[in-house]
């Protein structure tokens, strides 16, 4: 695993993981990461920081709610 991984988990939660160890899950009505820094950027695309080691990456959006742009639900 060379770059941060976002993935759906039980129970409508999501894990994110990132090469250096830090991990989080995030359930249903909390707002914000707490480890990582997502930011949404322009034409469709997103940004992930991990704030312990700095490693980030982008990426496409691939969840469009009916209209807006978001990462995907919690």
């Amino acid at each position: 695993m060379g770059e941060i991984e976002m993935m759906p988990a039980a129970n409508g939660t999501w894990v994110m993981v990132c090469p250096c160890g830090q991990a989080e899950r995030r359930g249903g009505g909390v707002k914000a990461w707490r480890k990582f820094k997502a930011t949404i950027l322009p034409n469709q695309r997103y940004r992930v920081c991990c704030t312990a080691c700095g490693l980030c990456m982008e990426q496409r959006l691939s969840y469009v709610a009916t209209g807006s742009t978001r990462l995907p639900p919690s």
